[in-house]
């Protein structure tokens, strides 16, 4: 079969990698020049979580792709995944932390915030009055290695892979125009991220731009620090990054934006991020050594959404989305394959628009 992959994060190569590898004719194009880092799969560093508090589904997920990032690495030829345990925290009675604590296949008496201190060794503090659940299936996933393995191993399967080529909005059949040229396809998927509502406009309302800002801090005496994700206001998550650096981010903090036109990090991006590292990460200098911006896109229900277009039934959203998407994402080809060879799949059905009530055997999002 003859797909269309539009977009080229780490969705869009997954799904050019796989669909190529089981035989179909593949080519994706990229508004952008390849490693770009205007959208959401930029980076050095992403959190991997084999038990994610978002639901049993997405601990399916996590799991499957836990095995498939050893085969990326095997082909790498490199790791791909530095393993350094999490804290999953929040207030007393956090049902994150408890959604974390009964998925997980060992579970654990909680922690109390107290605690975390000395068994950080400094580098971390939280209220004493906090839950925390301790969990060793987390790690720190080489974003920018993986996108740069992907571009090198679509090719070697026979993706073709295009850059700089400017695909004309909307997209309402298997005809699209690329670079004003009319070319045909017999599936397309759009799997542009912030970008994906202007070519589906049919989508646009359950796909938010966010822009989101992260912050690199030193820490005085480098050593392995614990992925962090917390339940609390901002929803504080962070990450131990090359170089002894420490990396921080806000979940639901930064606003609206244009993908297009995306505002810089500022003196208030620094204050937020910096009362963080201040309260939670004390043996860290809150002046950050760089800032970042990304783009989230976010459902209102923060599950991915993945859904045919009304327009043509071979045409494909696919928003593996709401800023919690990178951990699996050598699952994502094996979705769009499944979607593509038209085979049940409890993960489409679960995460398409029919079934949004499902959300129940989801469970709650949390980044």
């Amino acid at each position: 079969m003859k797909v269309a992959v539009v977009g080229l994060g780490i969705a869009g190569l997954s799904i050019c990698a796989r669909l190529a590898l089981s035989g179909h004719d593949v080519y994706g194009f990229d508004q952008f020049e390849a490693m770009h880092e205007r959208g959401s799969s930029h980076g050095d560093t992403r959190i991997m979580r084999l038990t994610p508090g978002e639901g049993e589904l997405y601990v399916s997920l996590a799991r499957r792709a836990g095995a498939m990032w050893r085969d990326w690495e095997g082909l790498a030829g490199r790791p791909l995944i530095e393993w350094t345990s999490g804290l999953m925290a929040g207030p007393r009675g956090s049902p994150f932390v408890a959604a974390c604590q009964s998925l997980s296949r060992k579970p654990a008496a909680l922690l109390r915030g107290d605690a975390i201190h000395p068994l950080t060794r400094g580098a971390i503090a939280m209220p004493y009055e906090w839950d925390v659940f301790r969990q060793e299936d987390c790690g720190v996933i080489a974003a920018d290695a993986t996108r740069a393995f992907l571009l090198r191993q679509a090719p070697q399967w026979g993706a073709r892979l295009f850059f700089n080529r400017r695909i004309e909005a909307p997209i309402e059949s298997l005809t699209i125009r690329i670079d004003g040229e009319a070319r045909g396809f017999d599936a397309i998927i759009v799997a542009a991220g912030s970008w994906a509502g202007a070519l589906l406009p049919e989508f646009a309302g359950r796909l938010a731009v966010k822009r989101r800002v992260l912050g690199w801090f030193q820490c005085n005496t480098p050593r392995m620090t614990p992925v962090i994700c917390v339940d609390n206001e901002d929803g504080v998550y962070g990450m131990p990054a090359p170089r002894g650096l420490y990396k921080l981010g806000l979940h639901a903090v930064g606003g609206a934006a244009n993908p297009d036109d995306v505002r810089e990090p500022d003196a208030g991006d620094v204050e937020a991020l910096a009362a963080h590292v201040k309260s939670l990460l004390p043996d860290h200098d809150p002046s950050p050594v760089k800032l970042a911006r990304c783009l989230y896109t976010v459902t209102p229900d923060e599950h991915f959404l993945i859904a045919p277009s009304k327009a043509h039934e071979r045409i494909l959203l696919f928003s593996a989305c709401s800023g919690h998407g990178f951990k699996y994402a050598p699952v994502f080809g094996q979705l769009a394959e499944e979607w593509i060879d038209q085979r049940p799949s409890p993960e489409l059905e679960a995460f398409g628009l029919d079934q949004r009530a499902g959300v129940n055997r989801l469970g709650a999002a949390k980044s």
